[in-house]
């Protein structure tokens, strides 16, 4: 799932024994203070408002400048008084749990704007302003001349965000906390592909395509302003980001991959990896836990090769899925289509797992052009809150002679159904959760759901052959290495090369899945770590819960206990199911 993307804030831990069941929103002052914090959240991040179905900030983007960081510093601080002042007490487990769960975000933001810096770091592959600008094409809506005023009015504001972004890189150069040069020199064609000398060949231009709705003199006008804004503001701006990034950011960029090389770069990743795992982890025992992960997928890879008779030794056999044409795809075609097929006959499977599906559909999209090169294999992007569209299982469909056939049932599993898509989808659809606890995230709990799903394709009789289950060993193989590779890199000064060689050495993945991978983790270093670590604490606690239950473990009841309260760090989600096991071994 693009993590930018698509969550708004991260929220960390705390240790509270909540009831299982949301009981609503009842304290009147709670719910106007979350209300509050939410309308601040959404004005402070506009974009991602229009992401999820607000349409209140729609002619704005993000204020970049320092200015607007301190006061919303100075918003998080007031907003965490007011939250602190409210006493717990009397307040029933549902409003204590928010509370909690407020209090925490706040302190998280707070946290992050005093600990790490983002701000000085804005551009890599997988996100920034080069990408999320025109990603507001999948989002605005374009239903009347109003709205098409808006676009325009966010193409006009494009220009004094590059200056912004361009003061704090500048900054950051001055501190020496810059990006590595391998992930820039990604971002440049990037920002290029927007720099065009007819509008009409912009990718802001396309929503001109959409006003067959609007009176012939309304198309006119806002033609003419959304092709002046191209020409006078957002080919201009990129062109100064451009002329910005190759003469005097990319000089100054690093040699090194890992946060470790820049000044407080350890401390920086300690904290990277607490607020995307929910949890305190220390670099050294996770990497050690992902040797020790890696060594026992081995073990069941072996099993398979075995199964299908390969002959030869494991490595052989690694190589042999990674190079066969036979897993590989020939066209964009086919693998969108294979991708769908599965999507298709896993939606009425879905009554098996759950009994609480979302309202929400989930569907097929492309990847868009300009950002599939450097880009994952694919991606979910959920559906806004006023079910104007699905939720989307975006597909990576560059180079699909590189794109590996036995991995696609897992990823689907994964990104789409039943992983991102259920949890998301029905989390947003809760409406007895006030708005930041359905939108909000816990990586360490997004991910690990995701990750967990991938084995739930037994249970609804997928994997079918040794190679589709081959395959979902290897997506578990990656998760693995991703703890190796990003305490390597980032802690231990692996370099890229290392990193991409350990992963080949373990994984059947495409050689450009792996280097998309790599430099994945060089850009959010400790985000990978969420993946392996929230899946086997949710493997424990299905364990804990069909050894206590014996006959009376429900895998349905279970699934939608764990789904029940909206994302939460991992130590509260085990106190809680630990709860839910106890009062079911009651009844």
């Amino acid at each position: 799932m693009r993590s930018s993307d698509r969550r708004l804030w991260k929220l960390s831990v705390f240790v509270f024994a909540a009831a299982t069941r949301t009981l609503g929103q009842t304290d009147p002052a709670l719910k106007s203070l979350a209300d509050r914090y939410w309308d601040a959240s959404m004005e402070r991040y506009p974009t991602s408002a229009t992401d999820l179905g607000d349409y209140r900030f729609n002619d704005r983007l993000p204020d970049l400048s320092e200015e607007a960081r301190l006061r919303w510093n100075q918003a998080l601080e007031g907003f965490l008084k007011e939250v602190q002042a409210l006493p717990a007490a009397g307040l029933s487990p549902a409003d204590r749990l928010t509370r909690g769960l407020l209090e925490r975000t706040l302190q998280d933001g707070l946290f992050e704007f005093a600990a790490q810096h983002g701000q000085y770091l804005p551009l890599n592959p997988l996100d920034g302003p080069q990408l999320r600008f025109p990603l507001i094409l999948v989002s605005q809506p374009f239903r009347s001349t109003e709205d098409f005023h808006k676009y325009a009015a966010r193409l006009h504001a494009f220009p004094k965000q590059v200056d912004d972004l361009i003061a704090n890189m500048r900054k950051g150069v001055s501190l020496r906390i810059v990006s590595p040069r391998v992930t820039i020199e990604k971002v440049v064609p990037q920002i290029r592909t927007h720099i065009v000398d007819d509008p009409a060949q912009s990718e802001f231009y396309k929503p001109v395509q959409r006003t067959e709705t609007l009176s012939e003199a309304d198309r006119q006008t806002v033609t003419q302003e959304i092709v002046q804004a191209i020409r006078s503001d957002v080919a201009p701006a990129y062109r100064k980001l451009l002329q910005f990034v190759e003469s005097e950011y990319l000089p100054a960029c690093r040699p090194t991959v890992g946060i470790g090389a820049v000044p407080t770069g350890d401390k920086m990743y300690d904290e990277l990896a607490y607020l995307n795992a929910t949890v305190k982890v220390n670099a050294d025992e996770v990497h050690q836990l992902g040797l020790s992960e890696v060594a026992r997928i081995r073990g069941e890879m072996a099993k398979v090769q075995k199964e299908v008779g390969f002959e030869g030794s494991l490595d052989d056999f690694l190589a042999h899925m990674r190079t066969d044409p036979a897993q590989r795809f020939k066209t964009g075609e086919e693998l969108y289509a294979a991708a769908d097929a599965i999507l298709q006959r896993t939606k009425p499977l879905m009554s098996k797992l759950f009994t609480r599906i979302p309202k929400a559909d989930c569907v097929m999209k492309e990847l868009e052009s300009f950002r599939a090169p450097a880009s994952p294999v694919a991606y979910y992007n959920p559906p806004p809150e006023d079910g104007s569209r699905p939720g989307y299982f975006y597909i990576n469909t560059y180079k699909p002679e590189e794109r590996l056939r036995f991995t696609l049932e897992a990823l689907t599993y994964h990104e789409a159904i039943p992983g991102h898509h259920f949890q998301i989808a029905l989390h947003q659809e809760n409406t007895e959760l006030p708005k930041f606890r359905r939108y909000g995230s816990f990586t360490a709990y997004v991910e690990g759901w995701a990750l967990y799903t991938e084995k739930l394709g037994y249970e609804i009789g997928g994997y079918k052959d040794a190679y589709s289950r081959f395959g979902q060993l290897t997506f578990e193989m990656w998760r693995a290495c991703r703890l190796v590779v990003d305490t390597g890199m980032h802690t231990k000064g692996w370099s890229r090369q290392q990193a991409i060689d350990f992963m080949a050495s373990n994984t059947s993945l495409a050689r450009l899945d792996i280097e998309s991978e790599i430099d994945r983790y060089i850009s959010w270093p400790g985000q990978a770590l969420a993946y392996k670590i929230g899946e086997l604490r949710i493997l424990q606690l299905r364990r804990e819960a069909e050894e206590k239950l014996g006959k009376r473990f429900d895998l349905r009841a279970f699934h939608d206990a764990l789904l029940s309260e909206g994302a939460m760090p991992i130590d509260v989600l085990e106190t809680r199911m630990r709860t839910w096991i106890s009062e079911r071994q009651k009844q």
